[in-house]
C-alpha cells in the first residue's frame, strides 16, 4: 500500500505545505516523487525512530503537520515510550505510519513483525488506529487522518488484490450478507477470510462478514443485530489476543449484551509453534489465520 500512500501524501504535501514528511531511512523506490514534490520538507532522519517521534512532536508544537513513517514495530512497539510522552499525552496532531502489519515481514523474524502494535498503541490516551483492508480505502484514509486534529497510528499492510468489488471505505462495513454465523476482521486479514468465504461456495450466504478498519470503534446497531440474529461470532486479527478487536469487542458484549453469543472463537495470532520463520502465510498457517484454517472454522459454524 506504500505506492498509493506515496501518491495521497504528494497530493496533499501540494496543497498544505504545513506538511513535513519523516521517514526512518525506508521507502526507496516509493517515495521518489514526493521527495521531489516537497523537497526540504521530506526528511530522512535515518534509523532513528525515537529521534523521529521527537522531532515530530517539536514540528507539531510550532504549526507543522508531521507525518511519520517506518516500519510497523519500529514506530510502535520500540518508541512507545515516546509516543506518550510527546504525541498522546499532548495529543499533538502527529501520524504514525506503520508499514508491515501482522506477519507482512515474514522471514526477518519476530523483531519485525508487528502483532501487538494495536494493543500497545491504543493503550495509550487520545490516540486513534487506522487499518484499511484494501488498497481502495488508502486514498480516503489519508484524507480522513488529514482531517483528523490530532495522534494517529495508520497500519498498513502490502497491497493485495481483492477478489470482490470493495465497498464504500467506512470504519465498520460490511463485506457479505448472511444469516448463520458473523465474522468481524480487523484490516487486511479481511483478504483471508474472503478467500475463505468463497471455499464455502454454495454457503456464502451463511455468513454476515464485516470488516472493521478503525479503533477504538463506534459500536453500529447493524453490527449488533447481525450478532444478535446470529448468535454466533469469530473475531479474526493478525494481532494477539491482548488489545486487539477480539478483546475490545467480546468486553463490550459481556458488558453490554452478555447473553447474546451462543458460541464464539477469537482466531488470533497465538505466537511462533514451530519456533521457525518463513514467508507471511508461513505463519498464517501457524497461527490458523489462512484461507484454509478460517474455512475449516466457518464449516464448523455454519454446519
Amino acid at each position: 500500500m506504500k505506492q498509493q500512500l506515496a501518491r495521497s501524501l504528494k497530493r496533499l504535501a501540494m496543497k498544505d505545505r504545513k506538511i513535513i514528511f519523516i521517514t526512518g531511512d525506508l521507502g526507496f523506490n516509493a517515495f521518489e516523487e514526493l521527495q521531489k514534490t516537497m523537497q526540504d520538507r521530506f526528511i530522512n532522519a535515518g534509523v532513528a525512530e525515537h529521534n523521529m517521534i521527537t522531532l515530530a512532536a517539536g514540528l507539531a508544537y510550532m504549526g507543522f503537520k508531521p507525518w511519520i513513517y517506518s516500519i510497523a514495530p519500529f514506530i510502535t512497539i520500540k518508541v512507545l515510550e515516546e509516543i506518550r510522552n510527546d504525541v498522546s499525552l499532548t495529543k499533538s496532531d502527529i501520524k504514525i505510519i506503520g508499514l508491515g502489519a501482522g506477519f507482512d515481514y515474514g522471514i526477518a523474524g519476530p523483531t519485525h513483525h508487528a502483532i501487538q502494535d494495536v494493543g500497545a498503541v491504543l493503550s495509550l490516551p487520545n490516540m486513534k488506529v487506522y487499518a484499511p483492508g484494501f488498497i481502495e480505502d488508502v486514498d480516503t484514509v489519508i484524507d480522513k487522518i488529514y482531517r483528523y486534529k490530532g495522534p494517529v497510528y495508520l497500519r498498513l499492510s502490502k497491497e493485495e488484490k481483492a477478489k470482490l468489488k470493495v465497498p464504500q471505505y467506512a470504519p465498520l462495513r460490511r463485506i457479505n450478507r448472511g444469516a448463520k454465523v458473523t465474522v468481524v476482521a480487523l484490516g487486511n486479514i479481511i483478504q483471508e477470510v474472503i478467500k475463505a468465504s468463497f471455499l464455502l461456495k454454495d454457503n456464502l450466504r451463511s455468513i454476515d462478514i464485516w470488516i472493521v478498519s478503525e479503533l477504538p470503534l463506534k459500536f453500529e446497531q447493524k453490527l449488533i443485530d447481525s450478532i444478535k440474529r446470529t448468535r454466533k461470532l469469530i473475531v479474526v486479527e493478525e494481532h494477539v489476543s491482548t488489545g486487539g478487536l477480539g478483546a475490545y469487542l467480546s468486553s463490550y458484549l459481556m458488558k453490554n449484551y452478555p447473553m447474546v453469543v451462543k458460541q464464539f472463537t477469537h482466531k488470533c495470532v497465538q505466537g511462533y509453534k514451530s519456533r521457525n520463520y518463513g514467508d507471511r502465510q508461513f505463519h498464517l498457517r501457524e497461527n490458523d489465520l489462512d484461507a484454509e484454517s478460517i474455512f475449516s472454522t466457518l464449516k464448523t459454524f455454519t454446519s
